[in-house]
C-alpha cells in the first residue's frame, strides 16, 4: 500500500467518531485513493436511556461518505457494508 493511500486511511478513520454509528465492526480501506468501507455499520446505542431515539444508519452513513469525499485527494468512496 503506497504511504500516501496510508495517510489516506489513517484520515478517514479520524473523521469517523465524529458520527452518531458503530464502526466496530467495519474495516477502512484505501486503494490508489479510492476509500473502501466494509463490513457492518450500526448505529450507537445508547444504554439505559428511553425514548432516545436511534439515528437512520442509512442517513448517518451517507453524511459520513461527504465528509470522506471532502478530504483532498479522496477521489471516491465505496460502500460494500450491512446496516443495522
Amino acid at each position: 500500500m503506497p504511504l500516501e493511500d496510508k495517510a489516506m486511511r489513517r484520515r478517514v478513520e479520524r473523521e469517523l467518531p465524529r458520527f452518531d454509528l458503530d464502526f466496530t465492526f467495519t474495516t477502512v480501506s484505501v486503494i490508489n485513493q479510492v476509500v473502501y468501507f466494509g463490513g457492518r455499520v450500526r448505529p450507537i446505542r445508547a444504554r439505559g436511556l428511553r425514548g432516545v431515539d436511534r439515528p437512520d444508519t442509512r442517513r448517518e452513513m451517507m453524511k459520513v461518505v461527504e465528509a470522506v469525499r471532502a478530504i483532498p485527494g479522496v477521489k471516491d468512496v465505496v460502500l460494500d457494508c450491512q446496516f443495522d
